[in-house]
This record gives structure tokens, sequence and C-alpha cells, in this order.
């Protein structure tokens, strides 16, 4: 029987949630803020994505401007991400938890909108931007490893490994656009 790596994330999250003792009465903490703050900065990177996707599919050819204008929109708001995600405090294991589903949305939005941005390579290097377009590429993975570190840096230490691995898919992703374009640089 295969496990896929989501549910093994859901399974040891869970027990981990489980595991940890219950407190009867609480009130609104800090904690849970900055889960919506980290919510709320892949819930903006998301739109951001969406822009650009939206550019790619609008690319037929002649000027790049909008994809480039949208990636550099991309990467201003996972840079400042980062150092919101950086300037909150950790989680605990329940608020972890939360993270798996707005992070997976996330990496799938972003494999399909590399996957259309493939689809468009031909156009964009008839048009002498191949090289333009694997150096956005790299400013984008650059930007998402350091945002994947500050989200791993906010889970419990005991959750590191699989966060990581669940975060690290966002740059993966991003890395199949950067080998995509690697012999066009």
């Amino acid at each position: 029987m295969k496990f896929s790596l989501s549910l093994l994330t859901t399974l040891a999250l869970s027990a981990n949630v489980l595991a940890t003792a219950t407190v009867e009465a609480r009130g609104p903490t800090r904690v849970g803020r900055d889960l919506a703050s980290i919510t709320g900065v892949l819930s903006g990177i998301s739109d951001k994505v969406g822009s650009l996707h939206t550019a790619i599919n609008n690319f037929n050819g002649g000027d790049t401007q909008p994809v480039e204008s949208a990636s550099d929109s991309l990467v201003d708001a996972i840079n400042s991400g980062t150092t919101k995600v950086n300037g909150g405090d950790e989680l605990n294991s329940m608020d972890a938890l939360g993270l798996q589903k707005p992070v997976s949305d996330l990496k799938d939005k972003i494999q399909s909108t590399i996957s259309d941005l493939n689809s468009k390579k031909q156009k964009i290097v008839d048009a002498g931007k191949g090289s333009l377009t694997y150096n956005d590429l790299q400013k984008q993975k650059t930007a998402a490893l350091k945002l994947s570190d500050a989200i791993v840096s906010k889970v419990p230490e005991n959750l590191h490994d699989i966060a990581h691995s669940l975060a690290s898919g966002i740059s993966d992703a991003i890395q199949k656009g950067v080998e995509d374009f690697e012999d066009v640089a």
C-alpha cells in the first residue's frame, strides 16, 4: 500500500495534536493570529501566482512586459511575506496543522503556472526573453526557499522535517521551471 506525503503529514501532525494536553478554556492568543498571518501571506502569494498565470496565458508572443511585471510582483510578495512570517511567533501543533492545505494549494497553483509557462517557452525564446525568464525563475525560487525556511522555523521543532518537506514543494515546483528554461539561459 502506498501512502502519500500529504496523508503522512496529516497523520503525523494529527498525532502530535492529539498527544498535546487540551486546555479547557482559551482566549484569543497571538499564536492564532500568527496562523492567520501566515495563511494571509500564502493567500497573497497565491493571488500573485494567479496574476502571473493569467499573464502567461495571455502571452502569445511579442511583448513580455506583462509577464515580467507579474513575476516581479510575485517575488516582491514572497519577500514581503517572508519578512512578515519571520516577525511572527511560533505556532503550536494544532495551528501548524492548519498550514497543510494552504501550502499544498499554493504548490499546486505554482505547478500549473509553471506547466503553462513551459508551454509558452518557444514564444518566450522567440521574443528574446528566455534568459530573462530563467533569471526570473531563479529569483522566484530563491525567494520561495527563504519563505519555506521562515515557515518551518515557526512550527514546533518535532514537526520541522514534515513542515520542510511540505513547504519545499513550493520551491520544487519552481525548480521545474528553472530546469525547463536552463537551456536558454
